[in-house]
C-alpha cells in the first residue's frame, strides 16, 4: 500500500458492499455473456457443438479447482490483491474469447475465466464476511447474490445485441476494458485497515467444530446449485415440447426464475439475520422447492407453470442465502473467512457441473419430464427429512 494510499479514508462499510456486489456483477455478466455468442461462433470455426460442453465445462472445474487455493491465499495476503488478481484474469480471459479463433484459445479462455471467478467469489465474499459480522451479514450476502442474479439476466442480452451490432471481438472487448478499469480502481482503492493482510496461521480447510454442519451446508449448496443445472438445459426442452412455447415464451419464464432471485435473496439474508432461523430457512426452502418444481411439471397450463417457477425460485433462494453467514460463523473463531467461501464455492461448483451431467445420464432411459418430477422428489424427501431432523434437534435442547 502506498503512502497516498493510507493517508487516504478507508472505504465505508456500504462502499464495501457495493464494491464486492460491483464485481460479483461484473464477473456473472461475463460469465453469461457467451450463452448467445457462442453457438453461433464455434459453427463457424466448423466445430461440432458437442464442443460447446468441453468449453463451458472448464468453467465450474476450474472454480472447482482453484476457490480453496483462492481463499487461502486472500486469508494469507489479503481480500484486495486477490481481488485484483481475479478481475485482471477475467479482463485477460474476455479479451481472448473475443481474439480466440481456434477452439483450444476458447477452452483456455473459459478456464481462465473460471479461475478469475474462484478468486473474486472466494476473495469478495470473505471481504464481506470481514466487514459484517452475525445478525446483519445474510442481508449483506442477500444483496450480493442479487447482483449476481442481475449480471446473469443482462449479461446474455448485452451479448446478444453486441454480437449483432458491433460484431465478435468486440463483444468481448468492451466487457473486457471494464473488467480492467475495475481491477484498476480496486488497486487505487483504500480498505479498512484491519480489512488489510495480518500475521496469520496456516488456517484449516475443515473448521475445528462443525463438520456435521458443514456437511448439511454442503448437501444443500450442491442440491441448489444441481437444482440449476438441470433447470438450465431440460426446463427449455420440457416447455417446447408439452406447450409448444417459443424461445421468446421460455425465456419469459426462464427470466421468471432469476426475477424471484432478484427479489428473493434480499429477502432470505434478511429473515436469517432477524430471526436467527438460518438451518431451518434452509430446510423449508429445499422442500418448498421440490413442491414448486413437482406442481409445474403437472400444470395443465403454462400461465400455472410460470407461477410455480416464480415460487421455486423464491424457495432456492430461501434455500441458499443462509448457507453464506453460516459458512462465516463455522471459520469466523479461525480468522479464515477466505478458507469458508473457498469450500462453498467447491461446494457450488459441484452442483453446478453433477446437474447437467446427472440430466444428460439420464436423458436415454428417462423423458426430459421424468428427469424433472425425479429433481422435484429428490428435493421434497431431502426438505422433509431436512425438516425433521432440525426439529428433533430443537426438541433435544428443549428437553
Amino acid at each position: 500500500m502506498t503512502d497516498s494510499q493510507a493517508s487516504a479514508a478507508p472505504v465505508s462499510r456500504t462502499g464495501i458492499l457495493l464494491l464486492v456486489a460491483g464485481v460479483i456483477f461484473i464477473d456473472m455478466a461475463v460469465y453469461s455473456l457467451v450463452i448467445p455468442v457462442l453457438p453461433s461462433y464455434i459453427r463457424l470455426l466448423g466445430v461440432d457443438a458437442g464442443m460447446l460442453g468441453v468449453i463451458f465445462g472448464m468453467y465450474p472445474a476450474m472454480l472447482f479447482l482453484f476457490s480453496i487455493p483462492m481463499g487461502l491465499l486472500s486469508d494469507r495476503v489479503g481480500r484486495r490483491p486477490v481481488l485484483i488478481v481475479g478481475m485482471v484474469l477475467l479482463a485477460a480471459s474476455t479479451a481472448l474469447f473475443g481474439l480466440a479463433a481456434t477452439v483450444p484459445a476458447l477452452i483456455l479462455a473459459r478456464s481462465i475465466q473460471g479461475i478469475s471467478a474462484a478468486a473474486t467469489w472466494s476473495a469478495g465474499l470473505a471481504l464481506l464476511a470481514d466487514t459484517y459480522g452475525q445478525g446483519e451479514l445474510g442481508e449483506k450476502m442477500g444483496v450480493t447474490m442479487a447482483a449476481m442474479s442481475v449480471g446473469m439476466v443482462i449479461g446474455p442480452v448485452a451479448g446478444g445485441y453486441l454480437y449483432e451490432y458491433v460484431g465478435y471481438t468486440a463483444t468481448f472487448i468492451i466487457p473486457s476494458a471494464g473488467a480492467a478499469l475495475m481491477a484498476l480502481g480496486l488497486f487505487l482503492l483504500p480498505l479498512p485497515r484491519r480489512l488489510q493482510p495480518a500475521h496469520r496461521r496456516r488456517p484449516a480447510l475443515l473448521p475445528a467444530s462443525g463438520i456435521s454442519l458443514l456437511a448439511v451446508y454442503a448437501a444443500a449448496v450442491i442440491g441448489v446449485a444441481a437444482t440449476y443445472g438441470i433447470l438450465e438445459p431440460f426446463l427449455p426442452v420440457y416447455l417446447a415440447d408439452t406447450f409448444a412455447a417459443s424461445p421468446a415464451v421460455v425465456g419469459v419464464v426462464l427470466g421468471l426464475l432469476a426475477f424471484a432471485a432478484i427479489v428473493g435473496q434480499p429477502i432470505a439474508g434478511r429473515l436469517a439475520d432477524r430471526h436467527a432461523t438460518g438451518r431451518m430457512l434452509i430446510v423449508a426452502g429445499i422442500l418448498v422447492a421440490g413442491l414448486a418444481l413437482a406442481a409445474a411439471m403437472r400444470a395443465p397450463d403454462l400461465r400455472i407453470v410460470a407461477g410455480a417457477v416464480l415460487l421455486l425460485g423464491f424457495a432456492l433462494s430461501i434455500a441458499l442465502i443462509p448457507t453464506l453467514p453460516l459458512m462465516a460463523d463455522l471459520y469466523r473463531d479461525e480468522d479464515a473467512q477466505g478458507v469458508a467461501y473457498g469450500v462453498y464455492n467447491s461446494f457450488f461448483s459441484v452442483g453446478l457441473a453433477l446437474g447437467p451431467f446427472a440430466g444428460a445420464l439420464l436423458a436415454g432411459p428417462l423423458a426430459v419430464e421424468s428427469i424433472l418430477i425425479l429433481s422435484a422428489v429428490l428435493l421434497t424427501v431431502a426438505g422433509i427429512v431436512g425438516l425433521l431432523a432440525v426439529l428433533a434437534v430443537r426438541l433435544r435442547h428443549r428437553g
